[in-house]
């Protein structure tokens, strides 16, 4: 996610990218997301019968391809293969790793690790920006997109060092859909899916619409990243002890008010200040999703933390897809304080609908811990 996020502030204002317009940048941006759940149904299936090595390197190959190619700056169709590409390589990438951390952890630590994973997947997104934006400054346009790409080089002879065989999981049979069924999943999945659309939603437009450049844009985001990072671990705190309709309708409430802010903003303080907003609802939303998200896999029959983790995933991509096609088609036919409006409206009243089933707060006798020592 760290290279999904180098190209935030890069993408929009590539030449071609900007001709043809905001809401083609809004599909180039969900493309990825869009791919990732595609590449996600069939990753499961080759992890089943490869282990999960072979698909991370596939993946990271791929991931390593598609990146170079941006690198070229259009035209825009090129641009969107080459994010398609990247989209199913990310795809493989999150099933393997998942399937990974689950076949090499017990059962009881399993949560643990699988909220540390997920939690980096926020920290990824966040920190590309700010970092595109120091390199297109100092490096030219082209240089986030080969830092990328050897990141990916980097990580995959790194995994070819460090993960052992192709170990399988064999205590964990079910999938996301046996969670779903759990009551209160799917309020989780839409809280889940809001926290992502907030943070892509922003991305394919703001950057054109402050006409800004890129170290500023990365420096606006990193700002968010700041918020988000500083707010995570306060978050945290409450989560077992907060009532969560609490904590998710301040989410909610953080997401309609960071993007009218971004809307209405005049000056560039006040674009900041919507984007603390904007790292504030990550951490409100985020944060205790992915907690209840592992006990709702211990409330499936049979329990299982990877069938709830994948779940998480596919929110979390659902939300990325559809933040950008929201903003990228609302800027182009009615305006970017337009559809920053429409866009808080939209996921204000999902956010609010989905706190009626949600459960009351994280019950510590079903924590991923104690659920986990009594399995």
């Amino acid at each position: 996610m760290l290279v999904h996020g180098l190209a935030v502030p890069v993408l929009p204002l590539l030449p071609a990218v900007v001709s043809a317009g905001p809401a083609a940048t809004g599909v180039l941006f969900s493309s990825y997301a869009l791919a990732m759940i595609i590449a996600t149904l069939f990753a499961g299936r080759i992890v089943d019968r490869h282990g999960p090595k072979t698909p991370l390197l596939i993946g990271l190959v791929g991931l390593a391809a598609a990146t170079l190619l941006f690198a070229t700056g259009g035209p825009y169709w090129l641009l969107l293969v080459a994010r398609l590409a990247q989209g199913i390589a990310g795809g493989m990438s999150w099933v393997a790793a998942l399937s990974l951390i689950a076949a090499t952890t017990s059962f009881d630590k399993r949560g643990q690790a699988m909220g540390i994973a997920l939690s980096s997947l926020t920290l990824g997104v966040l920190l590309g920006p700010p970092l595109a934006g120091f390199l297109v400054e100092h490096f030219g346009t082209a240089s986030p997109f080969l830092l990328a790409t050897a990141i990916a080089m980097i990580d995959g002879v790194l995994r070819i060092v460090l993960v052992k065989g192709s170990p399988r999981v064999t205590d964990d049979p079910s999938g996301p859909l046996a969670v779903l069924r759990v009551p209160g999943s799917f309020s989780i999945v839409i809280a889940v899916a809001i926290g992502a659309a907030v943070l892509s939603g922003v991305e394919p437009v703001l950057p054109v619409h402050l006409g800004a450049s890129a170290l500023t844009i990365g420096l606006l985001f990193g700002l968010a990243a700041l918020a988000a990072m500083i707010a995570n671990p306060v978050v945290g705190r409450y989560v077992t002890t907060a009532p969560l309709r609490l904590l998710i309708g301040a989410g909610v409430l953080a997401v309609a008010a960071a993007l009218i802010v971004i809307g209405f903003a005049t000056e560039l303080w006040h674009t900041s200040i919507g984007m603390v907003l904007l790292g504030v609802s990550s951490a409100l939303l985020l944060a205790p999703a992915t907690t209840m998200i592992g006990e709702q896999g211990f409330r499936a029959t049979p329990p299982t933390l990877g069938g709830s983790y994948a779940l998480y995933n596919l929110a979390y991509a659902a939300g990325l897809a559809g933040g950008p096609l929201l903003t990228g088609f609302g800027v182009q036919q009615a305006g970017f304080t337009t559809a920053m409006i429409v866009a808080a409206i939209v996921l204000a009243v999902l956010g609010l609908a989905a706190l009626i089933r949600l459960p009351a707060r994280v019950s510590t006798e079903n924590s991923p811990d104690r659920a986990g020592i009594e399995h």
